[in-house]
């Protein structure tokens, strides 16, 4: 899993979740936990499920919590273009923009789905050398702990999400809205404040709601710039994040969708087929 933030405390984090929670991620398939549905499955019809009520005056209410009974291999007519934000900071956040954007032309046929790095393409310098920036601090842990909790503030946050407003917004806006996509989602921390005020501006001008949705795809700690309240729908992994984007996203409960860290279809395939890995067949599995 891609995260900010990596440290003992995360590592500690994903073992204990891989065993005792449905949050699954690629890097962890060696210990995959039995399950009766794919968290990416879930991920999707959860999606669905929320655009669905956002987009129509007539649907009934959906739960927002975990979905066990949705059938993975549920198919319908309703096509969607879908629009990731995310960056090649790590493998982590296009990993799981192309194990989500899969399921979605998997499940509902005709969907598609493209790749959008905002910070790469529209910023200023220092913010548009991202990329460069992640890997010199991952060689460098002392400074990346430093730029780490120097950044993990609100009032940091805030100032950099007013420059980024001022600087950003307009190309950013202009960009999300050329590929005419049918939802946005973000699955990188650093793509969430701007988008959405975009979208509200993109919704606003055309008359066409486009709904946006974060899915988080850290585990056990997330920087505070992930959790804006704006979204439609916050896809969390685990009960600590859940707690992270309360108290510092001031993220209601109702907006928060436990449902697992995504990974791919062929992944949730040997999770099936191992079951109960504690078992004999499924040790045997192993």
């Amino acid at each position: 899993t891609s995260t900010v933030e990596v440290g003992a405390d995360d590592m500690n984090m994903k073992n204990v979740a891989a065993d005792e929670s449905n949050s699954i991620c690629e890097s962890e398939c060696s210990s995959l936990a039995s399950q009766s549905s794919s968290p990416t499955t879930v991920s999707i019809n959860t999606l669905m499920e929320e655009r669905d009520v956002t987009t129509s005056t007539t649907t009934t209410n959906t739960s927002t919590n975990i979905h066990p009974n949705i059938n993975p291999n549920i198919k319908t007519n309703t096509a969607l273009k879908v629009l990731f934000l995310s960056s090649d900071t790590g493998g982590g956040h296009r990993a799981s923009a192309e194990a989500l954007g899969s399921q979605f032309e998997r499940l509902y046929p005709g969907s598609t789905y493209h790749l959008l790095d905002i910070v790469k393409q529209h910023s200023l310098p220092p913010y548009n050398n991202l990329e460069s920036w992640y890997k010199h601090l991952s060689a460098h842990p002392t400074q990346w702990n430093l730029v780490y909790k120097i950044s993990n503030s609100h009032t940091i946050n805030s100032l950099i999400n007013i420059h980024l407003k001022l600087t950003t917004e307009q190309s950013v806006r202009q960009s999300i809205q050329s590929y005419e996509a049918d939802v946005v989602i973000s699955v990188h921390p650093l793509m969430t404040n701007i988008p959405v005020t975009s979208c509200a501006k993109i919704s606003a001008e055309t008359g066409k709601h486009l709904p946006m949705f974060t899915v988080v795809t850290d585990l056990g700690s997330g920087h505070c710039t992930w959790f804006d309240n704006g979204v439609e729908k916050m896809f969390i992994a685990s009960d600590q994040i859940r707690d992270l984007a309360m108290t510092r996203g001031n993220v209601p409960s109702n907006k928060l969708v436990r449902t697992g860290l995504p990974i791919r279809y062929d992944f949730s395939l040997e999770a099936q087929r191992l079951g109960d890995r504690t078992t004999m067949e499924g040790k045997i599995y192993q």
